[in-house]
Formats: structure tokens, C-alpha cells, sequence
């Protein structure tokens, strides 16, 4: 048993990792944020074989009882089993799904070959265990009751201060990009019109984060970076932006800045809540 309590720990940090793995220092990684959402999505849909797990664990818990009294009891371990295979089957196709949505096919494709392949081991196991059931506590109702809904607690509880903590970081991390822009207006005497190349050289060093997006904006200009969100946002995309007059302007659509009129645009940006962000001259809009 205590193997198995090693296993659903383990595998509980590693859900969790991947979930945050996104919000943490470091280089930028393609495959973060859809990896979160795998983690994310398994908590979530998870959550379905919670019930089963309970039942399961309560069959099992009763049945040891029973046999310590030497009383005999009704074997339906099979029956959890199978419930189970259905239920984990629905989470491994959810999964997958977000997989699909978030545009990272390869690992839904991965995620449904591992689950088959898993579901291929676990079937002779559950031949065996209709036609005998061990004397020991059987540990899988564990494993549904634990895993899924301490990392979605884990999510829930954590989420908020990850999200506070990139977002601090890369602000924190644009200081040497924004001291050169300043430093380019007091040579020049106006800002730069552009700032794409192939070599990026300035980085939020937050492993979601690609990088830092430059627009002049009248007499100052805006900074900004997209930061990564959770599932449990319900689609939001929040833009953190940087503008020391304080005339931030994000549009949701590029062709509304083509097609509306100029006194228009700050009217109509698109973002439905904007927040202050805990350095001065930053906000963060939250777009659907």
C-alpha cells in the first residue's frame, strides 16, 4: 500500500507541474500551455470518477470488515472496475479533446494511444478479477478518489497566485527593454517605429510567455504580453500592457482598426474588464 500512496503522490505533483508549468521562470516552451491544459482538462472531467472511487472504496472498505468477521461477502469488485474503465475512458477522451481545441493535435493523439495502451494491460487484470477478488485492500478506488480532485483543488487554490506571479515577473523582466527605448527617444527624439527582427534579445523569461509585443502610441507607446490563463477562465485571454501616459489601446480584432474611425477605436477596444496591475502604468484586459 505504501507504493501505491508513493504512485498517487507522484503522480498528483506531476499533474500539478504540469499544470503550472506555464506560470514558472524560465525559457519559453511551445508545448506549455497545452500541456496545462491537458493537466487542467483530466482535473476537471476527472472529477466524473470521483463518485465511482468513493463507492468503490466504501465496497472495499465494507468488504474487508466483513471477511475480518469472517462473513461472507457478494464479490462486485468487477462491476467498480468495469464503471470505472468507463468513466476514466470518458476523462481520457475529454482529454483529448481539449488536446484537439488547443490546436496541439500530436498530443491528443498521444493521449489516446497512452489510454488504449493503458486499457490493454488493465483488461486481463479485470478477467482475473471477476472470477477471484484479492483478500487485500483493492488500491485503484484510491487512485480515482485522490488524484483528480486534489489536483483540482490544488488548481483552484493555486491558480490566482501563479497567474500574479508571471504576470509580476515579466513586467519585471521588460525593465532593460523599455530602459533602451527611453534611451532610443532621448538620442532621437522619438520613439521607435518598429521593433520586429529575428532575434527577439528581450525576454519574459516565463516559460508560457513568448515574448514582449512593441506599438508606438501617439507621444509614448504600448508594451504588451499575452499571459496564459486556466481553463476555469471560460475563454478569457488577458493582454498585460504597458503605456506611461496611461492611453493604453488594444484592440480585439485588427480589422477594426482598419475599418473604424479613429476617435472610435478607444471606444469600441473589444476587452469587457480591465485591472490595474501592481506595477505603475501597467493594466491587464481580459478579451473573451
Amino acid at each position: 500500500m505504501t507504493l501505491h500512496l508513493a504512485r498517487i503522490g507522484g503522480l498528483i505533483i506531476l499533474l500539478v507541474l504540469c499544470t503550472f508549468y506555464p506560470f514558472l521562470p524560465g525559457e519559453y516552451d511551445g508545448l506549455a500551455v497545452p500541456l496545462s491544459a491537458l493537466a487542467q482538462t483530466f482535473a476537471m472531467v476527472g472529477l466524473l470518477l470521483v463518485p465511482v472511487g468513493v463507492l468503490w472504496l466504501a465496497y472495499e472498505l465494507r468488504k474487508r470488515a466483513r471477511r475480518k468477521r469472517n462473513l461472507p461477502t457478494k464479490a462486485r469488485g468487477s462491476y467498480f472496475a468495469l464503471a470505472s474503465m468507463v468513466a476514466s475512458s470518458i476523462v481520457a477522451i475529454a482529454v483529448s479533446l481539449g488536446a484537439f481545441m488547443g490546436r496541439s493535435l500530436s498530443l491528443g493523439f498521444l493521449t489516446l494511444a497512452l489510454w488504449l495502451y493503458i486499457v490493454l494491460r488493465l483488461m486481463p487484470r479485470l478477467k482475473l478479477l471477476k472470477k477471484a477478488e484479492a483478500e487485500n485492500l483493492n488500491p485503484a478506488p484510491l487512485y480515482l478518489v485522490f488524484i483528480p480532485s486534489v489536483v483540482f483543488i490544488l488548481q483552484i487554490t493555486l491558480a490566482a497566485p501563479a497567474r500574479e506571479f508571471s504576470r509580476n515577473r515579466a513586467i519585471a523582466q521588460s525593465a532593460e527593454l523599455m530602459k533602451d527605448i527611453e534611451e532610443f527617444h532621448t538620442r532621437h527624439g522619438r520613439y521607435p517605429s518598429f521593433l520586429q527582427a529575428v532575434n527577439k534579445d528581450y525576454h519574459p523569461s516565463v516559460v508560457g510567455i513568448e515574448q514582449f509585443h512593441y506599438a508606438p502610441n501617439g507621444d509614448a507607446y504600448n508594451l504588451f504580453f499575452e499571459q496564459p490563463t486556466f481553463l476555469f477562465d471560460f475563454g478569457i485571454r488577458e493582454i498585460v500592457m504597458y503605456n506611461k501616459l496611461d492611453e493604453h489601446l488594444m484592440m480585439s480584432h485588427a480589422a477594426w482598426i482598419l475599418t473604424g474611425a479613429s476617435e472610435e477605436l478607444e471606444a469600441r477596444q473589444g476587452w469587457h474588464t480591465v485591472h490595474k496591475a501592481s506595477s505603475p502604468h501597467w493594466k491587464y484586459f481580459w478579451f473573451d
